[in-house]
């Protein structure tokens, strides 16, 4: 996707949320040159409400929803 498309997930401290730092960190992000001529993508997780609320904020659009599997062996036969 490294061609075609970027994506963005951030991460902000406890101590810095609702200041509008996120908000202002992906806007500068989806200015860099380097990305013009790629779909940007924004993610984040079902029940981070903090962070759909900066993608609110920003006008970004949702796209779709993210499937993730894994297997999880912890626990079993050790």
């Amino acid at each position: 996707m490294a061609d075609a498309g970027a994506e963005l997930g951030l991460v902000t401290v406890k101590a810095f949320r609702g200041r509008g730092l996120a908000a202002s960190a992906t806007a500068g992000w989806s200015r860099l040159p380097e990305l013009r001529s790629r779909t940007l993508f924004y993610s984040t997780d079902r029940g981070n409400f903090g962070s759909q609320r900066v993608a609110i904020r920003l006008g970004l659009p949702l796209r779709g929803a993210s499937l993730r599997i894994s297997e999880d062996n912890q626990g079993e036969g050790a």
